[in-house]
């Protein structure tokens, strides 16, 4: 990979580029999402140059992740600047990322344009995998006029891989610490009107707790594409995850149960197509369907119980989406989006509990599906003097809630002829989630919940130096939060809780990056965000422990990371990869009512390297030996107070490729 690609595509570049699976009709040509263009994707519903975005980006590639032996995407999101990922204890347990400060529900997630949220937001990255995946997109800061509810503090989209070239397969296997083993194989390849991949791996580990800590994942995953004439594009992909972790840990992450165990079952599918309609328009639709189901089931002895107990709950949501789109390409450089979408989501709750060995009895569930209707409008454009402007702005109408305006409004200005100043002003909002609307075992349910707010105003700049051989990026943002949803608890004679929009927060703070590519093989990233998350107001009504001035819990001030890579091509690669979580306020479960504690910060360095052992006479396949040594230091760290974490974890395997 040539040197300057492997600086552009740095974990810590901050490239402008986000958001949708758009098909190559729309850059006119078949595109190498891999290689350095002055065309951008995501941030924005109309494809745009990298310099005319407002919002800084991070881009992660599917052959840096491999290179750097990244299976999972939120071991992958470590490194972007102002993620805080959290992850309760092993490898399958509940797993989430706070960017810039939010709240862990606050982040949009898609898979090819398909988002993949639960209803309210909240999306858990225990069993999201890095397998067949082209590219990750993370923009940072809101984009609900872009992706409506959920796009608070930014965005997180996942590309599968698409089939470029001849038919080229891979495949990969490795085992080390924790009797881990980890295999993959995909093959992908195109043809002058068509293109295709597929994939398929697995992933299980006994876990870092010697008693009932297994956890497995199977992943299939599959694209195709049809471009039958230039312009006109057509994009089927699909992703099917099946996941099931034993975790023996209570709330307060003590190690107490031999037999509790979670399941989920989750497929996404999209379609995406593109037809030309003339020189200057271009007509667009996109279909999406998320269908997740959940399992969790224990036997154990409850508090005052004198038997062992079955319990079991399933949860079966799906959101099914439509969106159709026209794009029109107006004089003096400018676009104009517009656009409608439709969703329905649906979730349903059963359980039931009773003696081992006897039938339960049912316990609470609900039923509860909503619509959204949402149009929109977009005007991208460029002056003759390099100026850059985003002018945006929606209206979403949900069954649950009043409709809702957002906004965003944006300029990228040159200073110099390698220096960029951006700034945008931008408002979201979050959904609340079904159980907080309808009642549960421990609700009474909230009919009247608003949807949480937010407006943010962000600035920017960007530098290049040496001809783009040093990129640097420098971003500070200010985030208000108004109308957050917080619990209630109940009184007698039931003690039912309930929900209510009560608090007002902010978090503010900048983030650094430097992208380097100084010599031949080499590159490397360094990054530090700072960023204070506060309580800002409570409602005289509130009865819970926040207070204004408070820190959010498990959300570092001071982050950062750093990333130097040795590359060759056709001999293989080292990385080191180092990360930075300072001291975070947490809740301390173990008392009642429940004190913040402080976690300590901890360094945590990995390191990663193959090397080719075997290539053909023509050169077209290869066998290469692969190593990943995780918290290399040995270091004992807590993302969540009392939840063990891994510790120092080697991985040997080997890398098999090969194409006609």
């Amino acid at each position: 990979m040539p040197k300057l690609n492997l600086f552009i595509t740095s974990a810590s570049a901050a490239l402008t580029i986000c958001g949708a699976m758009v098909p190559s009709s729309v850059w006119g040509q078949a595109h190498d999402t891999t290689t350095l263009t002055a065309v951008v994707i995501s941030a924005t519903k109309t494809p745009a140059s990298q310099g005319s975005l407002t919002q800084a980006v991070t881009i992660l590639t599917g052959e840096q992740l491999r290179s750097q032996g990244i299976t999972r995407v939120s071991d992958a999101l470590r490194t972007v600047p102002g993620a805080s990922v959290v992850q309760s204890g092993a490898i399958g347990s509940v797993t989430s990322l706070f960017l810039r400060g939010g709240e862990s529900r606050y982040t949009k997630v898609l898979i090819d344009g398909v988002a993949v949220n639960a209803p309210g937001g909240f999306f858990d990255f225990s069993h999201l995998t890095t397998d067949n995946i082209e590219r990750i997109e993370v923009v940072r800061g809101p984009a609900s006029v872009v992706y409506g509810a959920d796009a608070v503090s930014g965005v997180i989209q996942i590309f599968t891989r698409q089939g470029r070239g001849p038919l080229s397969m891979n495949a990969d296997i490795r085992g080390g610490t924790y009797r881990t083993i980890d295999g993959s194989a995909d093959a992908s390849g195109a043809t002058s009107h068509s293109r295709f991949s597929l994939g398929a791996a697995e992933h299980k580990t006994d876990g870092i707790i010697p008693f009932n800590n297994q956890y497995y994942n199977g992943t299939l995953s599959a694209s195709a594409a049809m471009t039958p004439s230039p312009g006109n594009d057509a994009i089927l992909t699909a992703r099917y995850t099946t996941a099931e972790y034993h975790y023996p840990t209570d709330f307060t992450g003590a190690p107490v149960d031999s037999n509790s165990y979670r399941v989920q079952h989750r497929l996404t599918a999209g379609f995406d197509g593109t037809a030309k309609a003339g020189e200057s328009l271009k007509a667009r639709l996109l279909l999406g369907s998320n269908e997740v189901s959940d399992l969790t089931e224990d036997i154990a002895v409850p508090f005052g119980a004198v038997s062992p107990m079955h319990s079991a709950q399933l949860s079966r949501n799906y959101r099914h989406s439509a969106e159709g789109r026209l794009l029109f390409a107006l004089p003096s450089a400018a676009t104009f989006n517009v656009g409608a979408e439709y969703m329905q989501e649906r979730e349903r709750s059963t359980g039931n509990a009773g003696p081992v060995g006897l039938r339960g009895e049912p316990t609470p569930g609900f039923s509860a599906d909503r619509t959204n209707r949402a149009a929109y409008a977009e005007l991208l454009g460029t002056s003759s003097d390099g100026v850059s402007y985003t002018l945006a702005a929606r209206r979403d109408d949900n069954s649950d809630y009043d409709p809702f305006n957002t906004y965003r409004v944006g300029a990228s200005t040159p200073v110099t002829s390698s220096l960029r100043f951006r700034t945008s002003v931008s408002t979201a909002f979050n959904a609340p989630a079904f159980d907080q609307i309808m009642p549960t075992l421990f609700t009474t349910g909230s009919v009247g919940l608003k949807p949480e707010r937010s407006r943010a105003y962000e600035a920017g700049l960007e530098q290049s130096v040496a001809n783009g051989l040093v990129h640097l990026t420098a971003d500070y943002f200010n985030q208000r939060f108004t109308d957050l949803i917080q619990f209630v608890s109940g009184g007698p004679p039931n003690f039912l809780g309930s929900y209510a929009n009560l608090t007002e927060a902010q978090s503010k703070g900048y983030d650094v990056a430097l992208a380097f590519a100084p010599v031949a093989n080499w590159s490397g990233s360094v990054s530090y965000t700072q960023a204070t998350p506060r309580v800002t107001k409570v409602a005289s009504t509130y009865t819970g422990g926040l207070k204004p001035g408070e820190a959010l819990i498990r959300r570092p001030t001071h982050s950062g990371n750093a990333v130097l890579t040795y590359s060759e091509r056709r001999a293989g690669s080292f990385s080191v990869m180092t990360s930075y979580i300072g001291k975070r306020p947490d809740l301390d479960f173990n008392q009642f009512p429940s004190p913040t504690v402080t976690l300590p910060a901890y360094v945590k360095v990995d390191l990663a390297m193959s090397r080719e052992l075997f290539r053909s006479e023509t050169g077209k396949s290869s066998l290469s030996f692969t190593a990943r040594l995780e918290n290399a230091l040995d270091r004992r760290y807590e993302d969540v107070l009392h939840f063990a974490t891994p510790r120092r974890t080697l991985l040997l395997g080997a890398r098999l490729t090969g194409s006609l």
